[in-house]
Order: structure tokens, then C-alpha cells, then sequence
């Protein structure tokens, strides 16, 4: 049985990107195994003074920490683990102010770590480290960026970028409009439950 990892960042009572993500599950549970990481219960540590330094040492080769220094460290990589080990990724969360919230960011700062998801060679580049995975973003708005003139959100670029970057291709689902056209949220989100249901059977069925 594959192993998905299910990363998610749901605080708000009533969360449409809830109801989305335990559709997943839902429809998931009985083809693969499960890891949930709740990012609102353990929210990865921001890349601060001391804890980013270490990890721009890490990045650049060093290898050599005291103990104390791997213990800052530690939380980074257990999350690279939990990326490493799983088959499946899926990653939910709502957008706020036009990108997604800094608890997500954080997660995607901390699994970005060279000669674990990337590879720097000085004549080739960067190579992604993580080819034989798959991955999922869900994203809810209130606003419908899909027809929004000159707003634009940066989530879907910035997810798709990081996920290009490490080796795993990104399929994205969206449940755009749910504040902004709520005579529509129950076509929302039964259009996304539908892409949900029909990503499932193309993973889960191949």
C-alpha cells in the first residue's frame, strides 16, 4: 500500500478547506495509508536567527553540529522525513491576502534542503531529489481569483514552483469564491469534491 502524507493548515471553525480535505481522506483512507500533519497543532519552526543560520551551513555542506545544534535542527528534518518516506503528498490550505499563510510557508522553507530534496552540481544546476512522488494542493478563497481582472493570487505559483524545484509533480485543486459568490458554494465545492474524487481514481487505480 503507498503512503500519503497529508499536510494541512485548517484553523478556522467552519473551514471550507476542511470540509475538502476530510473529503480526500475520505475517499482515500481505505487505498493508502495515512500520515496527517496538523500545522495549526505543530506548526514547523520559523527559519529565525539562530535555527536559519544553521540550515544556511547545512545547505552549503556543513556537517559537523554539536548537539545542541542538531536539536535545532531536528524539526526541519523531521519534517523532510515525513517527505521523504511518503508516496503521496497533500498539502490544504486557504489564502490569505493574496498568497498562502506563514504556517504553510514555513513547512515549504523547512522541507527545502540541499543533497535531501535538491542537489546543487556546479556544471549541471539543481537537480530535485524527490522524482518519485506525486503531490496535491487543495486552496480555498473567499475571492474568485479566476476572474478577478488585475488581482492575482501568488499561492498556486509559489506551491507549484517549490514542488518543481524538489522533482514532484503538482496537480491543484481550488475552491475559488466561497465568501465572494456565496449564492454559488455549493457548486464550488462540489466541482472540487468532483476533481478530488477523479484524482483519487487516477492515483489510486493505476
Amino acid at each position: 500500500m503507498t503512503r500519503t502524507l497529508v499536510i494541512s493548515y485548517t484553523p478556522r471553525k467552519g473551514s471550507y478547506t476542511k470540509i475538502l480535505l476530510e473529503e480526500f481522506i475520505s475517499l482515500a483512507k481505505e487505498k493508502t495509508s495515512i500520515k496527517h500533519l496538523d500545522l495549526v497543532v505543530t506548526p514547523p519552526d520559523l527559519l529565525l536567527e539562530k535555527n536559519l543560520n544553521l540550515v544556511m551551513e547545512w545547505n552549503n555542506g556543513k556537517r559537523d553540529f554539536s548537539k545542541e545544534e542538531l536539536t535545532l535542527l531536528s524539526n526541519h528534518h523531521s519534517l523532510v522525513e515525513d517527505v521523504l518516506d511518503a508516496d503521496n503528498i497533500v498539502l490544504a490550505f486557504p489564502i490569505y491576502n493574496f498568497s498562502m499563510p506563514a504556517t504553510v510557508k514555513a513547512w515549504i522553507d523547512a522541507i527545502i534542503v540541499s543533497e535531501k530534496t535538491f542537489s546543487f552540481n556546479p556544471h549541471t544546476g539543481f537537480k530535485g531529489l524527490c522524482e518519485s512522488k506525486r503531490a496535491l494542493s487543495i486552496m480555498v478563497s473567499g475571492f474568485d481569483y479566476h476572474d478577478s481582472g488585475n488581482i492575482r493570487e501568488y499561492a498556486s505559483s509559489t506551491i507549484q514552483q517549490n514542488f518543481d524545484f524538489i522533482g514532484i509533480p503538482l496537480e491543484q485543486i481550488s475552491a475559488f469564491g466561497v465568501d465572494q459568490k456565496r449564492e454559488q458554494l455549493d457548486t464550488i465545492l462540489t466541482n472540487a469534491k468532483t476533481e478530488i474524487s477523479s484524482l483519487i481514481d487516477k492515483w489510486f487505480l493505476e
